[in-house]
C-alpha cells in the first residue's frame, strides 16, 4: 500500500470522525477549538487530493463518491424548503428553481453513482496484451492513459510510470465505468 492509498483510505473514516466529534461538542465551549481542526484537517486533506488523486484507485473512487453526495445533498435540500408564495410567477419562479436543483441533483448523482456500480459491483473487463502506447493527457481532466492490446484505459501514476518505462505484456482488469486498471499482472517484457 502506498501512501496515496493509505491516505485516500483514511479519508472516509477520518469524516465520520470529525463528524461526531462536531456534534459532540456542538453545545459546549470546545466547539470553536474542534471546528478548526476539522477545518485544517480538511484542509489538509484537499491539498493532498490536489498532488495525489492520479495516484492511487482509491482516491479516484473517493472523488467518484463526492459528487453522488453532493447530488443527493442538492435533492434533499429542496426537501426543506418551504412552498413558494406570492403572485402565480413567484410561484412559478420558485418551483422552477426547486425543479431545477432536485434535476442537477439527480444527474450528478446518477453520473457518477452509474459509474462507481459498473466499476465496483459488476465484473471487470479483462485485457491481455502489450502495452503499446503510455502517455500523460493534458487539460483540466490529466490523467495517465495507456493503450493495451489496441484499447485505451486509464492507469494511476506508479502504474503508468512502470508501464512507460518497460512496455511489458501485461493482463489488466478494467473498470467498466470509469475505465480505469483496477488489477494488472505482468506477464513478460
Amino acid at each position: 500500500m502506498s501512501t496515496a492509498d493509505f491516505i485516500a483510505a483514511c479519508f472516509w473514516p477520518s469524516v465520520v470522525i470529525a463528524a461526531f466529534a462536531l456534534l459532540k461538542a456542538r453545545n459546549s465551549a470546545a466547539f470553536p477549538f474542534i471546528f478548526k481542526i476539522v477545518i485544517w484537517v480538511g484542509l489538509a486533506y484537499f491539498v493532498l487530493v490536489l498532488f495525489w488523486v492520479n495516484s492511487s484507485i482509491v482516491a479516484i473512487n473517493d472523488m467518484n463518491v463526492l459528487p453522488v453526495l453532493f447530488g443527493l445533498a442538492a435533492v434533499g435540500s429542496q426537501l426543506r424548503v418551504p412552498a413558494p408564495q406570492g403572485s402565480w410567477r413567484d410561484k412559478v419562479k420558485g418551483y422552477g428553481t426547486m425543479i431545477a436543483i432536485v434535476l442537477f441533483g439527480i444527474g450528478l448523482a446518477w453520473f457518477f453513482g452509474r459509474m462507481l456500480v459498473l466499476d465496483l459491483l459488476t465484473s471487470r473487463l479483462v485485457i491481455e496484451g502489450r502495452v503499446q502506447y503510455a502517455s500523460r493527457t493534458t487539460g483540466r481532466g490529466s490523467g495517465y492513459v495507456a493503450i493495451i492490446a489496441g484499447q485505451t484505459v486509464k492507469v494511476t501514476a506508479p502504474v503508468y510510470e512502470r508501464l512507460q518505462q518497460f512496455r511489458p505484456k501485461v493482463r489488466v482488469e478494467v473498470g467498466r465505468g470509469s475505465n480505469y486498471v483496477y488489477e494488472i499482472e505482468y506477464l513478460a517484457n
